[in-house]
């Protein structure tokens, strides 16, 4: 690949929204990532990892991650995870490997889920990871409220755009 091809291939797997957000393209998987304020951020994500380039999205999600956690020396996450039926093995592994690395700056999350197969999904993280790094809802209410205390003028919880 060239580097002109590289680029246009990075540019269509990351797309800079209007409004600042960052969309991460997978095949089957999107995500939304947005800085609410400095240290506290909301994914949003739509499908589920199922080959490499959704992969590539979960590890690029975590890199936005990791530059948020150096910007600001601890990160509070929240997510969106109401259209997303399920996590696979190889998902739960990666984010409990980066959870486990970064445990120490890592201030109590919040996860939205509207699928059970997701909520089974993040009790066995919290298995592999300890409990209290994050708690799950399942009230869209209850967590836009949470994540209104840290951006107080966002009025509803935004939605995925398509690609």
């Amino acid at each position: 690949m060239t580097d002109s091809s590289i680029q246009h291939d990075r540019a269509e797997f990351r797309r800079a929204q209007p409004d600042g957000a960052l969309l991460l393209c997978g095949s089957n998987l999107r995500v939304r990532f947005a800085v609410l304020k400095l240290g506290v951020v909301l994914a949003s994500a739509q499908g589920e990892a199922l080959d490499a380039e959704d992969a590539r999205v979960e590890a690029e999600l975590l890199l936005e991650f990791d530059r948020e956690l150096e910007r600001a020396g601890s990160l509070t996450v929240f997510a969106d995870l109401r259209e997303s039926p399920h996590m696979p093995a190889a998902s739960r592994k990666q984010i409990a490997h980066w959870m486990r690395r970064h445990q120490t700056r890592l201030l109590p999350s919040h996860i939205l889920v509207r699928s059970q197969l997701i909520e089974m999904a993040l009790a066995m993280l919290a298995m592999l990871v300890g409990g209290g790094l994050f708690k799950v809802h399942t009230n869209p209410k209850t967590f836009l409220a949470l994540v209104r205390k840290a951006a107080p003028k966002l009025s509803a919880l935004p939605a995925v755009p398509e690609p």
